[in-house]
């Protein structure tokens, strides 16, 4: 008996969507954007003291490869050969903030979600600093200076994270 033959839908288009809560994987026809397939992992989220949101890397990435794996054994099961996939755009949590081993690409830290509240003495200290208060840096950028930004993240990790420090 013959395989079957795979449907050929033209180029498809897919999406990872990599969020606080979970990590999805859509496939789409880029003629017709409908929906062809899609798969969501749930991701753990951890709270060792109050404010702080951290999150483990390795399972953020290994949600990836999931979604996608399991996606595109779907898109096979319904005979779409992935093949046609001929682009994937990515969403992700942006401010949420990992520093990685440039030499063996482990995570020197869990990621600091964007939500994270740890940085607010620093974010503080900053305030009174700057000229103006808040408004210089918010007429510069159009954004208040906040705990969500990346920069004051990596500076915590800077100042309390062994791995990190000796990284650098």
């Amino acid at each position: 008996m013959a395989a079957a033959k795979k449907a050929v839908l033209g180029p498809l288009v897919g999406a990872v969507d990599q969020g606080t809560s979970s990590t999805r994987f859509l496939v789409f026809n880029s003629k017709t954007a409908e929906l062809l397939s899609h798969h969501q992992v749930e991701i753990k989220q951890e709270f060792p003291r109050e404010g702080w949101v951290e999150q483990d890397p390795k399972e953020i990435l290994q949600s990836v490869y999931e979604c996608i794996e399991k996606t595109c054994e779907k898109l096979g099961q319904l005979n779409i050969d992935i093949s046609n996939i001929k682009a994937i755009g990515v969403s992700n949590q942006r401010e949420t903030t990992v520093v990685w081993d440039k030499v063996t690409g482990e995570p020197l830290y869990n990621a600091v979600v964007w939500l994270d509240l740890r940085t607010q003495s620093t974010v503080e200290n900053l305030s009174k600093r700057i000229p103006g208060n808040n408004n210089f840096v918010k007429s510069k950028t159009g954004l208040p200076l906040s705990t969500y930004f990346s920069a004051v993240k990596l500076r915590w990790l800077l100042d309390n994270v062994k791995k990190v420090q000796e990284a650098v």
